[in-house]
């Protein structure tokens, strides 16, 4: 009953103060993701409104007004230079719309500085509305009941060392219950895990690597999860293994993979009974372009660019987000669909013969080492690796030499291996571990 009582509230909530939100997923309710051709020439048309006005309101781009407006080809769109997290620091000024009637409706925010360079932009009211919208229907695409209680696993500075479950009147309303993960101990994933077996959520919105971490515990010490939720992972790649042991610690539940950033909200996500992730094309258009900028085809892996298409105050255009993916269509307009995001540029680590090792090679050295509770490795020159470990009480020097010997396998015998013994990893401010990244550019 009360059950039922707080989900009705849930539905009150939504038809009283969120009344944009719904009308955006009512709309993409009624459409069907996996119609490709006819969802490419509707996000063209929201495409074409934002190049409109861009060129017509926007300092930077009204160089733009060469090109043949309108329904504008992909080779003509390409022509349009990529954006930079170093563009947006330096032009900030010149990348908003003069002409914006809705100033109140327009606030600041930055990218979660997961480069280690967090970049300030403005977003509207109106593209939150749309990420929401957005966020929703990837709910939806994977049976999930908007209105239904839920726990996230999520992270705020502010209460980075409260591990009691917290709530606002949104939050409470809205039957969702924060569980902060900014910090983990056992004793908190012992404390956390009594929590979600008391409430039963049918859904858990996660940070990859504190819902990792949670079920490698719950494997670990043969917990009990007494019930059968789906589970929402995001803010990182969902490796393999990392899917597989979540699955077990939580009765073989559904677990999917959603990708956002903050700069443009929702990008894509994972569909039940499909293979991938597909762009939420509503909100964002996508390419994948290889290190030369050029797009490229089915199966191949590059650089993720995203055009926002409902932010009419900062509009970004082929901005370079700073993440890889694998393209998964056979679409020459952009892509509607990735095979995988594989992590963040700064995931790859150079060699001196100029190629680059992805980072899932490194992570995958260091599954199912039950001696190593946690890793990071940060490239600080190419002969300079710095490793940091979070040990557990199973640690084997075994287990490390051999990690170390593959490392030096694949950069070289002359690449220097710095070892620190750490009690945890830092999180950056928006609660990701960078697992392996690369402090160089070249």
């Amino acid at each position: 009953m009360f059950s039922n009582t707080r989900k009705s509230l849930a539905i009150l909530y939504k038809s009283l103060f969120n009344q944009r939100q719904i009308k955006i997923y009512n709309n993409l309710k009624n459409r069907d993701i996996l119609k490709f051709t006819k969802n490419l020439d509707y996000q063209t048309l929201k495409l074409a409104r934002v190049l409109k006005l861009a060129s017509t309101n926007v300092e930077y781009y009204q160089g733009l007004n060469h090109l043949r407006l309108g329904r504008i080809s992909y080779d003509e769109f390409q022509k349009i230079p990529l954006m930079t997290k170093d563009i947006i620091r330096e032009y900030r000024n010149s990348l908003v719309n003069e002409n914006y009637k809705k100033m109140s409706e327009v606030f600041r925010n930055t990218s979660g500085g997961s480069t280690g360079e967090p970049v300030e932009f403005y977003k509207t009211e109106e593209q939150a509305h749309y990420g929401t919208g957005n966020y929703w229907h990837a709910l939806h695409l994977n049976k999930v009941d908007i209105n239904n209680k839920s726990i996230n696993l999520w992270g705020a500075q502010r209460d980075m060392h409260n591990h009691k479950p917290s709530y606002n009147i949104k939050s409470y309303l809205n039957d969702i219950t924060n569980l902060n993960t900014f910090v983990l101990s056992d004793e908190i994933i012992q404390q956390y895990i009594k929590t979600i077996n008391q409430i039963k959520p049918p859904f858990i919105k996660a940070y990859v690597h504190s819902i990792y971490d949670i079920s490698k515990f719950i494997n670990k010490n043969k917990i009990k999860i007494e019930f059968t939720p789906t589970i929402h992972c995001t803010t990182g790649p969902l490796y393999p293994e990392m899917r597989n042991e979540i699955r077990a610690a939580f009765n073989n539940a559904y677990v999917y993979n959603f990708y956002g950033s903050r700069e443009v909200s929702a990008i894509a996500t994972e569909i039940f009974n499909e293979k991938g992730l597909y762009v939420l094309y509503d909100n964002v258009f996508v390419e994948i372009l290889d290190d030369n900028d050029k797009p490229v085809k089915n199966g191949v892996e590059g650089n993720i660019v995203i055009t926002t298409l409902n932010n009419d105050y900062m509009p970004l255009i082929r901005y370079k987000i700073g993440d890889r993916g694998i393209k998964g269509d056979d679409l020459i307009y952009g892509t509607l669909k990735l095979d995988n995001v594989t992590g963040r540029t700064l995931g790859v680590i150079h060699k001196k013969d100029k190629s680059k090792i992805d980072g899932q090679f490194f992570t995958s050295l260091f599954f199912n080492k039950d001696g190593i509770k946690s890793f990071q490795i940060v490239q600080k020159s190419l002969y300079n690796i710095q490793l940091n470990i979070v040990k557990s009480d199973k640690f084997s020097n075994k287990q490390l030499d051999e990690i170390i010997d593959k490392i030096k396998h694949e950069l070289g015998d002359d690449v220097i291996v710095n070892l620190e013994f750490k009690d945890q990893i830092d999180l950056t401010s928006t609660g990701k571990i960078m697992y392996v990244y690369s402090e160089i550019d070249l």
